[in-house]
């Protein structure tokens, strides 16, 4: 008996050898087998059946490069020898450098057992891409289409087509749901707005909005209308509503209480607050939206609206007070529009609205911010205070500016003055100090005075004028004025005088006279006048003739 149980267990022992060495292995495999050029992908190597084994994975590098390992060598390859130390699961992390597809397996693959004898193991390999986003997004469906949409018990008109987008139903006032179902066309598509949906009295619009892989939507639109007991039909501002007449349609506000009312015959639910005074139903449009208005006592409506940010609940109400400074503007807050007021000179994320407080009743501007959704409480008095210290001060600013304007005017003009008076005063120093007097309209030289000679002769008429003079003896001094009398400006009077021509030196003693006038030069009788080239008319001898005189006294 106990050699047949030694039996047994010997050929037990080697069937599970056997068993052992067959299931040798080494499995390859990835996370994911498309993977974004720029990304990575995971590949793990599992290794079972063995003590020991080496490999090292295989891709292509064209493709990937290898940015972590858990191998014992830090890179491609595994080399535990026939050692029964870990890395049974082995780990490599690639990236995709470019598109394509490639590859992933193992080389040099070799396995061993306890006594460290060599065993073939079986491997496989993975195929896996890469693409750009680009690519990807290029292989998305853009199919947006449904299949059907079925309401369990009733019928839509018209009858279902992919590319008709609205449908009516009309079902009983009992009926409170419906379960809608809606197939898509495409596997990849998603699918939003079917199921099960509560209806209110009257209209009711239901969107299915379809969405493809791509990013492209379709949205199916259904109309179903329950029908209402003995409906209430108002018309606010041009448009038809149906007063809701179940208070489970309606969500009771902040600050307000459940009640009900009469409108005419019939009673309706509403809510009211005695902090704000309101009395509030709900209408319902034509397309099934319901909305809350301000119910008032003559049988008109006004929207009702309000919000909560902060522990704040505003109510927006209409106002004829007009803020100076302030221009009209439509904002939208929390998906309703809404008037308000803005600073005509200020391109601030806020704006001012006019209402009131629900919770404490308080009516005013407040202040609310664009960017940040919030109500604060608005000082008017304060905002025009700063309005007007504003004004006065670019009121000062203007003033200042004119009055410096005028100052550098004023310092200009006398700096010209003051340069004109610095050129006189140099020209009166130049003729002091050299005897000489310069400007573009004369030049007068004096030189050193000569020694009087005695002259006997004397001119008695005018031709006398065009003959030679007598010389100055060589050895006497004489003094030379000389006048550029081309530039001396002549008065309107003087134009018509005669001129006379005076060539060369000559000496004049006394005045000559030409048609009963006093014309020519008078100069000391010692002093011989030379005068080169000019013209002079009789105006200007005689002034010539006085300032000679004044010299001789």
């Amino acid at each position: 008996m106990k050699k047949i149980k030694y039996l047994l267990f010997s050929m037990l022992l080697m069937v599970i050898g056997l068993t052992t060495v067959d299931a040798a292995s080494l499995k390859v495999s990835a996370n994911k087998s498309t993977v974004v050029v720029g990304s990575t992908v995971t590949i793990t190597v599992n290794a079972n059946g063995a003590s020991g084994w080496e490999y090292c994975l295989s891709y292509d590098d064209s493709l990937f490069t290898r940015t972590k390992s858990t191998a014992d060598t830090g890179g491609d390859c595994v080399k535990t020898g026939s050692t029964l130390i870990g890395y049974s699961k082995v780990t490599f992390t690639l990236k995709a450098i470019k598109s394509g597809s490639g590859t992933i397996g193992l080389r040099s693959a070799q396995m061993y057992d306890d006594g460290g004898n060599a065993v073939k193991p079986t491997t496989n390999s993975i195929s896996l891409t890469a693409k750009t986003q680009a690519e990807i997004e290029a292989s998305y469906s853009t199919n947006a289409d449904l299949s059907n949409i079925v309401i369990e018990g009733y019928e839509l008109t018209p009858t279902f087509d992919k590319n008709v987008t609205e449908y009516e139903l009309t079902v009983p006032n009992d009926v409170e749901m419906v379960n809608i179902q809606a197939s898509k066309a495409d596997n990849t598509a998603s699918v939003k707005g079917a199921g099960e949906t509560t209806l209110s009295e009257g209209s009711n619009k239901i969107e299915i909005v379809v969405t493809a892989q791509k990013g492209n939507t379709k949205t199916y639109i259904l109309n179903i209308t329950r029908q209402e007991l003995n409906p209430i039909y108002v018309t606010v501002d041009g448009k038809q509503y149906s007063v809701v007449r179940k208070a489970d349609n309606l969500e009771l506000p902040s600050y307000y209480s459940s009640t009900t009312i009469m409108i005419g015959d019939d009673e309706v639910p509403a809510f009211e607050s005695e902090i704000t005074g309101f009395t509030l139903v709900g209408l319902k449009d034509e397309e099934g939206n319901i909305s809350l208005y301000i119910y008032n006592t003559d049988g008109s409506y006004k929207k009702y609206e309000q919000f909560t940010t902060e522990g704040v609940t505003f109510i927006v109400l209409e106002t004829d007070e007009i803020l100076k400074g302030f221009e009209s503007v439509n904002v939208t807050i929390n998906d309703q529009e809404v008037k308000a007021y803005k600073m005509t000179i200020s391109d601030a994320d806020f704006v001012i609205v006019y209402g009131m407080n629900a919770k404490t009743g308080e009516k005013g501007w407040y202040q609310y911010d664009l960017r940040e959704g919030t109500f604060q409480r608005y000082q008017t008095s304060v905002i025009i205070s700063l309005q007007d210290d504003v004004k006065e001060y670019f009121l000062m600013v203007i003033v200042f500016a004119i009055g410096l304007g005028l100052s550098i005017i004023m310092i200009i003009c006398l700096m010209i003055l003051n340069s004109k008076k610095k050129r006189k005063l140099v020209k009166l120093l130049a003729v002091m100090e050299n005897g000489q007097v310069v400007n573009k309209e004369y030049v007068i030289e004096e030189v050193e005075e000569p020694k009087k000679v005695d002259t006997k002769e004397v001119v008695d008429n005018l031709d006398m004028i065009h003959k030679d003079t007598t010389k100055v003896e060589p050895d006497e001094e004489k003094v030379s004025i000389t006048l550029e009398i081309n530039d001396l400006p002549i008065s309107d009077d003087e134009e018509d005088d005669e001129e006379i021509e005076i060539e060369d030196t000559q000496e004049i003693e006394e005045v000559v006279m030409l048609d009963d006038e006093d014309v020519g030069c008078r100069f000391e009788e010692t002093s011989p006048i030379e005068v080169q080239e000019e013209q002079l008319s009789k105006r200007e001898l005689r002034r010539l003739e006085k300032e000679k005189a004044k010299e001789e006294k």
